[in-house]
């Protein structure tokens, strides 16, 4: 298995650790206040929308009606201002006061399919949107990011008006229209209207880019404040590790390989290395296992030192054994050669021996006769001693007898 030092694992654990916390919060940051961006981009939206409709409303339901009732009787038939008689003329010249005082670059349009000015003409994407609000009554709003030059814009379509009775004037045929009207804006845009016909969404556009600049800036100067003080607690937490944890565990290890390399060491036991309750129970265990192996070793020394002693005399005993061996083999040698120089010398005895058969007399190959002891003495170790058996003793005794029986006789 492969071995790895745990100082270095924790170092990249908490690179990986900073690293992977570092992204998350620059990116949360970021989401949260592009997030925030939109929200503001919504709220303003809102606040342009309504102000339009509340002017459109004021423009409608206030100013037209009267000044149509005041200048009834002067008015010509032909005659059209759009300054006082055009909702969307009175808005769209609004805004771009607005525009002009605020230096605003927000979009605003009252957009529609052949519009009567230009400047309301729906582009393509406005186009759509008009003909999916009359094909579905149901949808009001839609509201997206787009692309415009490579720059995002918060973009907002709204339902818009519908054809009211009044307005068929100037928007049903040319005809009834006003002659100043077809004269400025021609015979073709704008007519042929219906009332409850759809006329217009209301096409809205906050930029993004600065809210996103300044998102990208707030999110950059928070991310390097957090990541400030989490490298600051990071490296706190590593410095407390290493001074509590790893570098007691460095000492620990070397005091173990000093006493690997120095057996006298083992026994000693090693001073606190830290406060840690986990490291004061590591070295207490350690000092424990030294002295145990202290003890341990010396029994195993005494042990060796005693068996050693009882092999010593056991080799003693057995040397000891092995003389009194090589003695008893020494004499059995011994008597070994007397027993083959006795049968050597039987042997000499073996075969036909000549005899006397009167005085028992022995000749040897000398030709002379001798008494058969000393031939057998000459021939052999074997040592006569004379003495006589019961059956000749009571022979001599009566030769004796008869010896003296004789001489009394005489």
């Amino acid at each position: 298995m492969l071995n790895f030092s745990a100082k270095r694992a924790f170092v990249l654990l908490y690179l990986a650790s900073y690293l992977i916390v570092a992204v998350a919060i620059v990116l949360t940051v970021n989401h949260q206040q592009r997030e925030a961006a939109l929200d503001e981009a919504r709220e303003k939206a809102r606040l342009i929308l309504d102000s339009k409709l509340a002017v459109h409303s004021y423009f409608s339901k206030q100013l037209k009606p009267k000044l149509f009732q005041l200048t009834d009787r002067y008015r010509p038939g032909e005659y059209f201002d759009p300054v006082w008689m055009s909702s969307t003329y009175a808005v769209r010249e609004i805004d771009r006061y607005n525009n002009a005082f605020s230096n605003s670059n927000y979009y605003y349009k009252e957009c529609a399919v052949n519009a009567r000015s230009p400047l309301n003409e729906a582009d393509d994407v406005e186009r759509a949107f008009l003909g999916e609000l009359k094909r579905n009554s149901s949808i009001d709003v839609r509201s997206e990011i787009r692309l415009f030059s490579g720059k995002p814009f918060f973009v907002v379509m709204r339902r818009g008006e519908s054809m009211e009775k009044d307005c068929l004037r100037c928007h049903s045929v040319p005809q009834r229209a006003p002659a100043d009207l077809v004269h400025e804006y021609g015979p073709l845009r704008s007519f042929n209207r219906h009332e409850g016909d759809l006329v217009s969404a209301v096409s809205i556009r906050i930029p993004l880019e600065k809210a996103y600049a300044d998102a990208n800036r707030l999110s950059f100067q928070l991310s390097v404040l957090l990541l400030a003080i989490l490298g600051g607690a990071s490296l706190l937490q590593f410095l407390l590790m290493e001074g509590v944890l790893l570098n007691p565990l460095a000492a620990l290890r070397d005091r173990t390989d000093a006493i690997l390399r120095d057996e006298s060491r083992l026994g000693q036991d090693i001073p606190q290395l830290s406060r840690a309750r986990e490291l004061v129970e590591l070295t207490g265990t350690f000092n424990d296992l030294s002295r145990h192996l202290r003890a341990e070793k010396e029994g195993l020394v005494g042990q060796v030192r005693q068996r050693t002693a009882e092999l010593q005399e056991l080799n003693q005993t057995l040397e000891q054994d092995v003389a009194q061996r090589k003695a008893v083999q020494a004499e059995l040698a011994a008597k070994v050669e007397q027993l083959e120089a006795a049968l050597a010398k039987v042997r000499i005895l073996e075969g036909v021996i000549p005899i006397c058969s009167y005085c028992k007399k022995i000749r040897n190959d000398e030709e002379s006769w001798q008494q058969m002891e000393q031939y057998i003495s000459e021939h052999t170790d074997a040592m006569f001693s004379h003495g006589i058996c019961p059956s000749c003793f009571d022979e001599q005794c009566k030769v004796v007898k008869r010896r003296e029986e004789d001489e009394d006789e005489e």
